[in-house]
């Protein structure tokens, strides 16, 4: 499998590679500030419902951005874009650690998940412009895989980064430990940058065509059917998901060096889940795939709510993880290949809005339920809103599961040895 994925990644454009690497790049400084932020806030005196407010501004900015994203990314070059969307979120960023007022927090927040945006909406059209079907398949798992890893270093790194710097700066209070250990990892976000200006730029075809042009035209049937399931997944997760390290932090007294520890070996399991995605899914279809994960996460889901023992709630965590995520690239890929490939940017943006919006609610309540029945519901009401999306799944695209998928990624490297 690793030969695999060295001869496709090989056959990849240069743009590609760049894109991948310096999609990484930013993923460890972002996982950084994802893993301490809570913290962080936790510190200041914030309580779970407070602190739900202030992360859900992260998709309620990319809800807001996403379709006006969308409607003006063919005008102008992805380079621009992506550089402009990633410097501007990183500042705005560090103007958010400066100030310790919830107000000032909630805008700095919305206005970098904003441009943040820009950057999110040009991923999956990218690939898949850029990217032949042979490829398709490992391009995806490649970056998500990637991902994974980049995330998997930047929470080990996060997890000891704060006691690294109170060890470097003793004289500093805890508050402004977190503080700095926030600002170094949005330092490694804004050098991402220097790989993204590498994208050499390709021509864009001039359309001329009114902003809005189109609208009616878009086939909102089969937006609908994709985007439904993955609201209920993002209620569902939204409710849980952000608040796992105040969890592992409040009831299981962790340190925050075990907290980056369990974030790292999950991202380990997620890796090592997306590796073999490929494996797999020649042997299926991708909706069987998309639902089978998904329906073998539940027990793990709600099991985490239902024991004490923190080893089985370490370990159902990262079970958890790996089979919601292991999907997700080929989640990706079902969603672009059921919309025609002129509207591939538009879907993506739609879909990303109402996840978002959906996520942004869902975030907020499950801070309020945190703060006043605990965390167990949210773990139960998670499991059943991922139930949900499964029978959903299956309703809406059941006519299609029975031609197994049709990506060959073996086909490349016969010819190839031949």
């Amino acid at each position: 499998m690793v030969g695999v994925y060295l001869t496709h990644f090989q056959q990849l454009s240069q743009n590609v590679k760049v894109f991948l690497l310096g999609n990484a790049i930013q993923g460890m400084g972002l996982s950084i500030y994802a893993l301490l932020f809570n913290l962080y806030l936790k510190e200041l005196g914030f309580g779970e419902s407070s602190i739900g407010n202030m992360i859900s501004t992260t998709s309620l900015g990319i809800s807001l951005m996403a379709i006006p994203a969308a409607l003006i990314i063919e005008k102008f070059h992805v380079k621009h874009l992506v550089v402009t969307g990633l410097l501007c979120s990183s500042l705005f960023y560090f103007m958010q650690v400066l100030f310790v007022d919830e107000g000032s927090l909630f805008a700095f927040g919305l206005m970098a998940s904003m441009f943040q945006a820009l950057f999110n909406i040009s991923v999956s059209p990218f690939y898949l412009r850029n990217s032949t079907p042979e490829v398709r398949v490992h391009l995806f798992t490649l970056n998500s895989g990637l991902n994974m890893g980049a995330h998997m270093v930047g929470y080990l790194v996060g997890g000891f980064l704060p006691e690294l710097v109170e060890w470097m700066l003793p004289a500093l209070s805890r508050i402004e430990v977190f503080r700095l250990s926030i600002m170094m990892a949005l330092g490694l976000v804004l050098a991402s940058n220097l790989m993204f200006v590498k994208i050499k730029r390709v021509p864009i075809p001039k359309v001329k065509k009114r902003l809005f042009e189109g609208l009616r035209e878009k086939d909102w049937n089969v937006l609908a059917k994709l985007i439904m399931p993955k609201l209920c997944f993002a209620f569902g997760g939204g409710l849980i998901v952000p608040f796992m390290n105040l969890y592992l932090k409040e009831k299981f007294q962790l340190s925050t060096e075990m907290i980056g520890i369990s974030y790292a070996l999950l991202q380990f399991f997620i890796f090592a889940g997306i590796f073999i995605t490929p494996s797999i899914i020649k042997k299926t279809t991708q909706l069987r795939f998309i639902i089978l994960t998904s329906l073998l996460s539940i027990p793990f889901m709600v099991a985490m709510g239902l024991t004490g023992n923190v080893t089985l709630v370490l370990s159902c965590f990262f079970m958890r993880g790996m089979l919601m995520n292991m999907s997700s690239p080929i989640t990706s890929m079902f969603e672009m290949e059921h919309v025609r490939e002129k509207e591939c940017v538009f879907a993506s943006a739609v879909i990303m809005f109402f996840y978002h919006l959906v996520y942004t609610s869902s975030t907020r309540l499950g801070g309020y339920l945190i703060e006043t029945y605990s965390f167990g519901p949210t773990f139960y009401i998670a499991g059943g809103c991922y139930a949900a999306a499964i029978v959903l799944y299956y309703r809406f695209f059941k006519k299609e599961d029975e031609v197994p998928s049709c990506v060959v990624v073996e086909m490349p490297l016969e010819k190839k040895a031949a």
